[in-house]
């Protein structure tokens, strides 16, 4: 069943308890757990995860997904050792994504520019392309063990990076099997760098299986997590594209600025009529 759910990354002015209070209060019946500070940069583990997972339900949600480390926490670090520590990092929000009973852990597969000394270098789309690959042949037996999904998402880099897009990502997903390797597609992010997020979504097809809903300028893009409507892009279109694709995972919404500067709480209310209006 579909559910609608909104993203802690929302209320980054707060602790990972106030937030999920506030997304509740608004609403949603799912959330998304930010995989670091301010919510939760290390997992939980033993009483201290039965007891996290007990306070998701008492909230009312009834689904969940989590949102591994971003920042220089990717599987497709173009240098070994930076690599193995990321897999190291991933392996912890992999096993905790299935511990929680999560539809699936988000992971950005490569790393933002500002992490890489030079963006131009010949060799760093292949070796990105490898270690994503070399990453994901140690992850997902562990996705398999614990009995989740690994998210990948589109990124909003003006860089000639690989997998940055649906394009580039479904046939590396189609490597794996479709119970522990999908997609994520994030709407600005698609904008940003000029890919429109309908045809993003065909491109994922049935392997999309998570969303990140957020608007964004349609002129002048910047990634600006908008609430939906609220910005440039078609939505009437974007969500007759999920229904062609048979979409029916999660409907998470990642607001996180206002244009008119609403506080957290607002845009959270706000999202959540955005929602009713869409009969979710």
């Amino acid at each position: 069943m579909s559910e609608t759910s909104y993203s802690t990354l929302g209320f980054s002015d707060r602790s990972l308890e106030a937030a999920l209070d506030a997304i509740a209060d608004a609403g949603f019946s799912g959330v998304e757990i930010l995989g670091q500070a301010p919510h939760l940069d290390e997992p939980p583990q033993g009483n201290a995860l039965k007891e996290f997972r007990g306070r998701l339900e008492d909230r009312g949600f009834s689904s969940w997904t989590v949102h591994a480390p971003a920042k220089r926490n990717v599987p497709g670090a173009p240098d070994e050792d930076w690599r193995q520590e990321s897999v190291k990092t991933l392996q912890r929000f992999v096993r905790f994504s299935g511990a929680l009973g999560s539809r699936g852990l988000i992971v950005h597969p490569v790393p933002n520019p500002i992490f890489v000394s030079d963006t131009q270098i010949g060799p760093l789309p292949t070796l990105m392309q490898d270690a994503v690959r070399r990453s994901l042949d140690e992850l997902v037996p562990i996705a398999a063990e614990v009995g989740t999904c690994i998210l990948l998402e589109n990124l909003p880099y003006h860089c000639d990076y690989p997998l940055l897009s649906m394009r580039q990502l479904r046939p590396l997903v189609d490597e794996y099997p479709a119970e522990h390797v999908a997609l994520i597609l994030d709407t600005g992010h698609a904008w940003t760098i000029g890919n429109d997020p309908v045809a993003e979504i065909h491109f994922a097809g049935s392997r999309l299986q998570g969303t990140h809903l957020q608007d964004v300028d349609a002129v002048r893009p910047n990634d600006d997590h908008w609430v939906p409507t609220h910005g440039g892009l078609d939505w009437d279109a974007i969500r007759a594209a999920l229904a062609e694709v048979g979409y029916a995972a999660n409907w998470t919404f990642e607001a996180v600025q206002g244009r008119q500067g609403e506080s957290p709480d607002e845009l959270a209310r706000m999202t959540r009529r955005v929602a009713t209006i869409w009969g979710r």
